[in-house]
């Protein structure tokens, strides 16, 4: 028996060649622009290691294939599509991403505050930004 590994090959999988800080003599939108698309590249690869390590190698693969996460960067969009497949079940889905992209960051959470994917995904931009300055 071999084990499938999920093919994160699409358009809007593309995993980048990391999380490098952008050059010094970059100016301020360069700057914003290179920590905007290292924090989607950060999001991204946790959002396929989160459902896959959530839901498996075999339905994360059928999500890539269906295209539900080819957008995984975009809060927005990531939610009507977990909601749209799972139901009531997106939140926790949701919440166990931002852990991940949390403890991949050192952030301590707080589970005792209402949870809003979108608010907390930006809290972890915030972090993320500051810490490459």
């Amino acid at each position: 028996m071999s084990e499938s590994v999920a093919d994160t090959s699409s358009p809007g999988l593309a995993r980048s060649p990391g999380y490098e800080r952008p050059a010094q003599n970059a100016s301020g939108e360069d700057r914003k622009l290179g920590d905007e698309k290292a924090f989607a590249s950060l999001l991204t690869d946790t959002v396929v290691e989160s459902m896959a390590d959530i839901l498996g190698e075999n339905v994360l693969s059928l999500l890539i294939s269906k295209g539900m996460l080819d957008n995984a960067e975009n809060p927005g969009e990531l939610e009507r599509q977990l909601s749209l497949t799972f139901g009531n079940g997106s939140v926790v889905l949701e919440r166990m991403i931002v852990k991940a992209l949390y403890r991949k960051l050192g952030i301590r959470s707080d589970s005792t505050i209402g949870f809003d994917y979108a608010k907390a995904l930006d809290a972890a931009r915030h972090v993320f930004g500051e810490r490459r300055k």
